[in-house]
């Protein structure tokens, strides 16, 4: 006679091996793009100037190194451990995701901009330091170095497969909590600080950029946006091309807190505009599902 089956012992079983094979997926995922960060500021040479033109060509040197490093170790991931095709991990054809780009970008520049303009009313402006040309010459290389050592493999990782590899384990805003704990996690142990002050952005930052990834199902908006925010953090905190008479807190209201908050309304409240998405499906679309 045959012993009965117990089904909560195959359940467990399931469910253990699927968090050992998401959670030894996400690591390989993850390393490669830590001990890249951790190693790129000791190839580049200690300038007094952070906006001289040669540092930042050098930076973006080394970020497109990086960022080809972060895309082939996702790629094999997702070809090879799981048999899928890239747009199934968020990274959609770049051809496609320019726009979604964009309009991420344009949602932190908007209010950004406008909250700046404000402040200057109140009494706290920001201003120009440098002629025109070189603060456009300046602003183009920090984007450039930005969105090749930042946005783009950190986006691909975190956003890209650590989602798509939650995706096992969980649903919907589950999964957008969990990656962005791990991203927490990622930013405090590379920068040695648990600053709560560091903390709490970096997990409003991981909420909001998935979010956007769930939204539109693909890392482009999310990589827009955040090429953005760090690009003008970094312009207005640690360069010399920009000054603000306000002091940091004051400066990241415009940064970080009053842009996330309208890009959060305004994609929760309208979505994604239908030009916007042209050529890439949202997740809705791909399944034929609004559950």
């Amino acid at each position: 006679m045959t012993a009965p089956v117990d089904v909560t012992d195959e359940f467990e079983t399931s469910r253990s091996r699927r968090f050992t094979s998401a959670a030894w997926r996400i690591a390989l995922a993850v390393l490669p793009l830590g001990a890249g960060l951790a190693i790129l500021p000791a190839l580049l040479p200690t300038a007094r100037d952070l906006s001289d033109t040669p540092t930042l060509a050098l930076r973006i040197a080394a970020g497109v190194g990086l960022s080809a490093l972060t895309v082939v170790v996702v790629l094999l991931l997702v070809r090879v451990a799981d048999g899928q095709r890239m747009r199934d991990a968020g990274l959609t054809s770049p051809r496609a995701g320019w726009r979604l780009a964009g309009w991420g970008a344009l949602l932190w520049a908007v209010p950004a901009a406008a909250t700046f303009g404000a402040l200057g009313l109140l009494g706290a402006p920001l201003t120009v330091t440098v002629p025109g040309p070189e603060l456009a010459r300046t602003a183009l290389l920090v984007l450039l170095a930005v969105l090749v050592t930042e946005a783009i493999p950190e986006e691909a990782v975190f956003r890209g497969y650590v989602t798509h590899a939650l995706g096992i384990l969980t649903r919907g805003w589950w999964v957008i909590l969990v990656q962005a704990l791990l991203f927490t996690l990622f930013g405090a142990l590379l920068r040695q600080s648990w600053d709560p002050v560091d903390l709490s952005l970096f997990l409003v930052m991981g909420i909001g950029f998935g979010w956007l990834r769930q939204l539109t199902g693909s890392i482009w908006m999310s990589v827009g946006f955040h090429a953005a925010f760090q690009t003008g953090a970094q312009l207005v905190l640690t360069h010399e091309v920009l000054a603000f008479a306000g002091g940091t807190g004051t400066a990241m209201l415009a940064l970080g807190m009053v842009p996330f908050t309208v890009a959060a309304v305004v994609t929760s409240t309208f979505g994604i505009p239908r030009a916007v998405q042209a050529g890439s499906r949202t997740p809705h679309e791909r399944t034929g599902s609004t559950a």
